[in-house]
């Protein structure tokens, strides 16, 4: 919940998917719910037969074969790794501007990403339950604060009244284009929840535990989405549907409209993007360990400390984050950044999300035969498969501006890099590739035996 960052996807993503789907945001966010909710589904098929950190990298090696794996991880990598360079300037520009406005004191944004990725790398080197317990506690305090400016709204009344009206297709601002981009940015929204499953290897009974925290991660959260996204819409009212669209910060206007003012939500979203940082990295870390530790990047990164944490893939990931978002920062404004990295991560994300709820139907017909289902394993994959090439379809009608109108391209050109240096790991060694997708399928009817015997 807390990868989620709830209150950094409400304050950052809701302008721009009202921006497409104005008036109708809610219902853009229920179809998101209900798409994640499918895939959540999914991902549980596979976390019940492979508990590991590779997540869909290993998912898609036992659905497409070490190919298919492979390309999953890149994308992956891809995607996960633009968290740490999105947030960092987002942390960084909304904790310098806090200071400014209620302190008069002038510290530059690039300077505050730094202080705080310095405390969430201290942290999250100290292990995960620690970090997680963190995470939690930023998570109750951002959902909260969300919860009690939404209820002050609809207590309110709204604008003009509450109604059904944001959830009638008929009010988005673009028809259907403009729903699959508000489902676009209400997908990237619940970007995150799929990590409990890069845990598998570290939860307690992961067979039976990652299942039930994906669904309780999607559902919780889901509601408290679409709550937002209704409160949002009705404070503004219907017929100020294009402003609500045209606002660059609706809940600062929302926060100033029904509170009188805007520190405490702007706290609250520091505290989200903290929290989302300290989970987020977290999962990311162990996708580049599961990845170096089968030698498909460097095996330093495979490595681990006395306490088993990931320490290798942890500091280059960080100071990846921080060089990365540092030379962007150069050119762009930091706010610009967040979207671009974001919008980056959430078509990657989308894509990987197709590609496993396809890999599932195989998995399960090769390698789980006599458990099939053609319902759980072959229908509501293929439905959550075609109902995420809607936001696919936002991302290019209508074209975003610069410089997010580059994103396809980019994910492009790296999944062309990455087919390369595919070729190449296939003519170094054949061990390399059937090292992809190796797992701990520690069942408790092979591991007893197999003691037994030793």
């Amino acid at each position: 919940m807390a990868f989620m960052g709830p209150a950094t996807s409400v304050a950052f993503n809701t302008n721009p998917a009202a921006a497409g789907a104005g008036f109708a945001l809610p219902l853009s966010i229920v179809l998101a719910l209900v798409a994640c909710l499918l895939l959540a589904n999914t991902i549980a098929q596979f976390a019940r037969k492979l508990p590991t950190s590779g997540f869909a990298y290993t998912f898609n090696t036992h659905g497409f074969g070490h190919s298919g794996g492979f390309l999953s991880g890149w994308l992956l990598l891809l995607s996960y790794g633009m968290l740490a360079p999105m947030l960092l300037s987002a942390i960084g520009t909304y904790s310098s501007g806090f200071l400014h406005d209620q302190f008069n004191i002038n510290i530059p944004w690039q300077a505050m990403a730094l202080i705080f990725g310095a405390i969430v790398w201290g942290i999250n080197a100290s292990g995960v339950s620690e970090s997680a317990k963190t995470a939690l506690i930023f998570l109750v305090i951002e959902v909260g604060v969300i919860l009690g400016l939404v209820g002050t709204i609809l207590g309110h009344g709204g604008a003009e009244g509450l109604s059904f009206g944001p959830f009638n297709p008929a009010n988005s601002l673009h028809g259907i284009g403009g729903l699959g981009t508000g489902m676009l940015w209400g997908i990237l929204m619940f970007i995150g929840f799929e990590s409990v499953a890069t845990l598998g290897e570290e939860a307690k009974s992961p067979k039976r535990t990652i299942p039930i925290a994906l669904f309780t991660a999607v559902i919780v959260i889901g509601i408290f989405y679409v709550l937002s996204a209704y409160g949002a819409a009705i404070g503004f009212g219907q017929s100020h549907a294009e402003a609500f669209a045209a606002d660059t910060n609706p809940w600062g206007t929302l926060a100033t409209k029904f509170w009188g003012a805007s520190w405490a939500l702007v706290l609250t979203v520091l505290a989200s993007q903290f929290a989302n940082f300290v989970s987020g990295t977290n999962a990311v870390v162990r996708v580049i360990f599961s990845m170096g530790r089968e030698g498909i990047l460097p095996k330093i990164l495979g490595r681990t400390s006395k306490r088993q944490i990931p320490h290798i893939a942890l500091g280059a990931y960080m100071i990846f984050g921080l060089v990365f978002v540092f030379v962007l920062g150069a050119f762009l404004d930091p706010l610009v950044i967040y979207g671009f990295c974001g919008t980056i991560l959430g078509l990657g994300m989308i894509i990987i999300y197709i590609l496993m709820s396809l890999s599932v139907i195989r998995f399960y017909l090769r390698e789980h035969p006599s458990e099939f289902r053609i319902g759980r394993h072959a229908v509501l994959p293929i439905i959550t498969a075609i109902l995420m090439l809607l936001p696919v379809y936002g991302q290019v009608s209508p074209v975003p501006p610069f410089p997010n109108n580059l994103v396809p391209y980019i994910v492009i050109i790296w999944m062309l890099a990455g087919t390369a240096y595919l070729i190449y790991l296939k003519r170094k060694g054949k061990d390399l590739i059937e090292a992809m997708g190796r797992v701990f399928e520690d069942t408790p009817e092979t591991v007893a035996p197999s003691s037994a015997t030793e």
